[in-house]
């Protein structure tokens, strides 16, 4: 079976990016091109640029958006780096399209980074000015350089001031991330000052060597983080489930160090060195392109201990699914589908034919229902908030001979990383529908907040109900509170019952909300 998915498309488009920069490095810097300082530190910098995208592009398996995103951006800083220098005119045309792409590119990476490719306020509004100006920049290159140079600083305050805007808008949002991921990206910082600094004494005999220095700020703030929520999504490329991380370096310092001794004792040039090694690392991670597809279609039987043993626990989970999703096809639908057939030959009477669209409509509901247990839909392109509301209007639906009043109380900016939002998706879905089945009030309240990380969720209603029948609801499909405190103190959370005065019953549930735990479900 064939399987071709975006994250193959993606890395057949890094590597082929690989032998790009491969050939233009050959063509370029030609064996007589003498080895200067000027030349020497763009080759360095892009080799281990490229090799950078080949590891984090691999070990990619997870398919993220901002994992490939950012492998993205190391594409178009490398071809930055090679066309500084070279003052053909296509290559300078191709350059002066690139400084725009990058600050577009940059921006949009830190926002879906910040927000982990969530929804949030005027997402769409700023996505389109930053879209919109940077297309005018591009489209000044074709005009005159002054209107280039024009639309250029005009693209770049106007796109900061979109960035700084959502970030002041959204700014306990950005704290919390920021809150999570302070050590690294404080580490960055730190590094990114000690690379600056030897940059900046290394090329110091080079002219404007460090005017464009601000591009690359992006990738050196923020690459320590990326490299964490590849090994905590996947520690691993393909070609370690056939080799283990010790072998693995030493093939690859052999390698090296049999092309350095090769290239020294036959007395190449440096800049041929260079181009060796991105060869070699070209073909390492074809080598895990294709092992990776293999072991998607089930053709690896090289697999190393840990890997056989994740690969049965998943086989487990999803059998486990497999046969719970089966129960419910055999109590739920067959038995509809069942009559359906055996009325279809009398469908011409008009009782029949409404009492098949009655069963064919609650099928439909029934699969739905389903669907959105198994597997909650929460668009990005909504806020949480919205997303929510449309929950409680679904769920109210569901009871259409229920006239009951549901006021919920939500801040529009509240933020809620994975999956901390299902979570609570869940928690609101049962806890209502609870109400709905077993509540005889007329009003409900659900009220959700977020302070110093901590998640509150409140869900009232003024019925009649005892507290004590509550707490004995059957719990064989996950509906009683009892399953749910205990899902709440997995996490560290509690769940208190009161009545609700004058009479009903409030369920108040306090959650913390961890963001090393949540990157782990970000990057999955």
């Amino acid at each position: 079976m064939h399987i071709k998915t975006r994250y193959q498309t993606l890395s057949l488009l890094f590597w082929l990016n690989h032998i790009l920069s491969i050939l233009y490095m050959s063509r370029i810097f030609s064996h007589n091109t003498p080895m200067t300082i000027e030349n020497i530190v763009p080759l360095i910098l892009v080799t281990f640029m490229l090799i950078d995208i080949t590891y984090i592009s691999a070990c990619n398996v997870r398919e993220n958006k901002i994992v490939s995103l950012f492998c993205g951006l190391l594409v178009l800083d490398c071809w930055y780096m090679l066309l500084l220098s070279d003052t053909r005119p296509a290559a300078q045309l191709v350059f002066a399209a690139l400084s725009p792409l990058i600050w577009y590119v940059s921006i949009q990476f830190i926002l879906m980074f910040l927000f982990q490719g969530g929804g949030y306020k005027f997402r769409k509004a700023v996505n389109t000015v930053l879209y919109a100006v940077c297309v005018a920049a591009l489209v000044g290159i074709g005009l005159s350089d002054k209107i280039y140079a024009l639309l250029y600083v005009i693209q770049f305050f106007i796109s900061w001031t979109c960035f700084l805007f959502v970030m002041v808008y959204h700014w306990r949002r950005i704290a919390f991330v920021l809150k999570s991921e302070w050590k690294s990206i404080s580490f960055s910082a730190l590094a990114t000052m000690m690379v600056f600094c030897v940059y900046y004494f290394t090329t110091i005999g080079i002219p404007y060597h460090i005017s464009n220095f601000g591009i690359y700020i992006t990738i050196l703030l923020f690459g320590l983080s990326v490299h964490g929520i590849v090994i905590k999504g996947h520690n691993s490329s393909p070609l370690s489930d056939i080799f283990s991380k010790q072998q693995s370096v030493a093939i690859v310092g052999l390698s090296l160090m049999v092309l350095g001794l090769t290239y020294l004792i036959a007395g190449y040039p440096l800049n041929e060195l260079f181009v060796a090694i991105n060869l070699l690392f070209s073909f390492i991670y074809l080598c895990n392109i294709i092992l990776g597809q293999c072991f998607k279609e089930g053709k690896g039987s090289l697999m190393k201990e840990s890997g056989y043993y994740i690969a049965i626990q998943q086989l487990q989970k999803e059998e486990g699914l497999k046969t719970e999703f089966a129960n419910f096809l055999h109590d739920e639908i067959l038995q509809d589908i069942l009559s359906v057939k055996n009325m279809i030959t009398k469908i011409h009477r008009p009782l029949i034919r409404d009492t098949v669209m009655d069963t064919l409509e609650v099928l439909n509901k029934k699969i739905r229902e389903q669907m959105q247990d198994y597997h909650p839909v929460i668009l990005k392109k909504l806020t949480l908030k919205e997303n929510y509301r449309n929950l409680i209007n679904v769920v109210s639906q569901n009871f259409p001979m229920r006239d009951l009043q549901v006021s919920f109380e939500c801040a529009e900016t509240l933020f809620l990383v994975e999956p901390y939002n299902v979570l609570v998706y869940r928690l609101i879905k049962e806890l209502l529908t609870n109400i709905y089945k077993h509540s005889d009030g007329s009003k409900a309240w659900v009220t959700l907040t977020l302070k110093d990380d901590r998640i509150h969720l409140c869900v009232a209603d003024n019925g009649t109900a005892e507290l004590s029948g509550l707490l004995l609801t059957d719990q064989t499909n996950h509906k009683g509170l009892s399953s749910i405190s205990e899902q709440i103190g997995a996490l560290d959370g509690t769940m208190e019952i009161s009545d609700y005065e004058p009479h009903g019953v409030c369920i108040q549930i306090y959650i913390p909300m961890k963001g090393d735990v949540s990157y782990q479900y970000f990057v999955s």
